[in-house]
């Protein structure tokens, strides 16, 4: 097993010159690997969320430690993939008291470790840091105030929670806050292992710092010898700078790719380059990415994902495509009649200014495919065609 982490400062924080406040970190053993992410919180709030972050995740670590060490070895033993969402409302936690496995009693009891010990060691921070220069020249006064009287310190550093854990006879991970797992298998499929919480929309999020955060926790695991090839767990900056999963799951392959030909560390270093360019074009967020990945499955398994990523692109031709045909019909309409009028004649610009951009469009994603297909077949791969062409 391999792995690496990154995180850096996203593009509005340099311009404000607030801290990044997300935080990862990766850990590869032979007996128990570790990755985790998380994402402090934006709000004025919460201040010290950058800290709080740091705390979560080396708290996480320890707390993930000792439960591996100390529960039943046969605990997950043959079980298959399994998902637990949150148990947010009281329906739910009705239902939980009649279904709750001694699996789901060990999970409580670790994230129960998990927030308690997290709590004390932000309130114990609380007492021991004075503000700082910047807290006191950016920070409200009432919420300055509420540091000095050791008051909801929770929230001052409320942050998002995200981890991975793999060992030699089972997997599992767990969640609380906004962000995505995504897991790579090994027969080219990718999912999202962990349940989503429709909680987290927009700029919302359940947190650590939630009052009833042991309910927000939502996870999954694995035991009956069925390992993902890749897990990457990525803040919301990633997110919000891709939309749709396809897309940010089109980003995680490109990654495994360099995987192919690159040491980790040279991984780590394509990531310190690129992820601010993303940030500054993207979500303009904090950034981190943490990953775990097989990687003596991982070259007879690429394929697969080479291939979804051309069924991606050739998806995006055939909707280019259509929208030429439309525009070819609309301008081909207007010149076999006399236009009447000022609204027909800007229709009949716009379409072919649409049309012209659609062909500049299909340039790009056409060299995207042929791109990518000679890396599925090289010694097969020929060019990109189809009936509508790349010109007028």
């Amino acid at each position: 097993m391999i792995g690496i982490n990154y995180t850096c400062q996203g593009e509005s924080h340099k311009a404000t010159n607030k801290v990044c406040q997300d935080y990862s970190y990766c850990s590869i053993q032979e007996q128990l690997s570790i990755a985790v992410v998380c994402d402090g919180h934006g709000g004025e709030h919460y201040f010290r969320s950058n800290i709080g972050a740091e705390i979560a995740t080396n708290v996480t670590v320890d707390c993930v430690t000792r439960f591996v060490n100390q529960i039943d070895t046969d605990l997950f033993l043959n079980k298959p993939f399994t998902q637990k969402s949150a148990n947010t409302t009281e329906a739910a936690n009705l239902s939980l008291l009649t279904k709750q496995t001694p699996i789901d009693d060990a999970f409580t009891q670790l994230f129960s470790s998990i927030i308690f010990n997290w709590r004390e060691k932000i309130s114990q921070h609380a007492v021991d840091t004075q503000l700082s220069e910047w807290e006191i020249n950016n920070v409200p006064k009432k919420y300055q105030d509420e540091l000095s009287q050791n008051l909801n310190p929770e929230k001052i550093y409320g942050c998002t929670l995200m981890c991975y854990v793999q060992t030699s006879t089972y997997w599992f991970a767990f969640q609380i806050g906004d962000g995505k797992c995504f897991a790579f298998t090994e027969d080219g499929k990718w999912l999202e292992p962990i349940p989503w919480d429709e909680q987290c929309f927009l700029n919302k999020t359940t947190s650590m710092c939630d009052s009833r955060a042991i309910d927000e926790f939502r996870y999954c695991y694995q035991g009956d010898g069925v390992y993902p090839i890749a897990i990457f767990l990525g803040s919301d900056g990633i997110d919000d700078s891709f939309g749709a999963n396809e897309n940010i799951v089109n980003f995680y392959i490109q990654i495994l790719k360099l995987f192919l030909t690159q040491s980790p560390q040279e991984v780590k270093m394509s990531l310190h380059e690129s992820l601010p360019q993303l940030s500054k074009i993207g979500s303009k967020d904090d950034m981190s990415i943490s990953c775990i990945l097989n990687e003596l499955k991982l070259p007879n398994t690429i394929h697969y994902f080479i291939k979804w990523q051309l069924d991606l692109i050739g998806a995006q031709i055939a909707q280019i495509n259509k929208s030429i045909i439309n525009y070819r019909e609309t301008i081909a309409k207007y010149e076999t009649q006399e236009i009447k009028s000022q609204k027909e004649m800007i229709d009949f610009q716009y379409a072919q200014k649409e049309l012209d951009r659609l062909f500049l469009q299909k340039r790009g994603t056409v060299q995207k495919w042929n791109k990518i297909a000679e890396q599925f077949s090289p010694d097969t791969f020929t060019p990109y065609k189809d009936e509508i062409g790349l010109n007028e």
